[in-house]
């Protein structure tokens, strides 16, 4: 949960100075101050920019604060295909997740168990999945079918 906090902190911080940088060169365009030509279209440029990074980043996080807080988290089980250079994320089954560093983590290949928030897939645990022998488990009729109880008539 202090992870998922701090990250959340980083990525609107880097939102605000993103717009503050925004603001700063639109009121130097106003004032006539820009010099060259195409300093004129970064304010344009950095607010499509302002609106992606929240879009991508910022906003999936801020839609997760009640599921973190609450602790109503989403479980998926597949392999796991990769680990990002500063293990900050992992891809399992072509989906990326994003985790706190300091965990462990299994090796690539194994199957594993992911509880992760819906939009910004912040998973809170990964672990390795456990094996189910499947001939351990009862038959298919067993199941399936319903006990027959005996009415009385009168």
């Amino acid at each position: 949960m202090k992870y998922f906090l701090a990250n959340l902190s980083i990525h609107i911080i880097v939102t605000i100075v993103i717009l503050v940088f925004v603001i700063i060169f639109s009121n130097r365009n106003k004032r006539g101050l820009t010099k060259h030509a195409p300093l004129y279209f970064l304010p344009l440029v950095l607010s499509i920019l302002a609106v992606l990074y929240a879009v991508r980043y910022t906003a999936p996080r801020l839609l997760d604060i009640s599921a973190v807080s609450s602790e109503n988290f989403y479980s998926y089980t597949g392999e796991l295909e990769s680990v990002s250079p500063f293990n900050n994320s992992l891809v399992v089954d072509g989906e990326t997740y994003y985790i706190n560093p300091l965990r462990d983590i299994p090796e690539d290949g194994t199957t594993v168990k992911i509880r992760y928030s819906r939009y910004g897939r912040y998973a809170v645990e990964v672990i390795p999945a456990e094996e189910v022998n499947i001939s351990d488990s009862l038959t298919e009729e067993m199941q399936t079918s319903m006990p027959v109880t005996e009415t009385e008539e009168d």
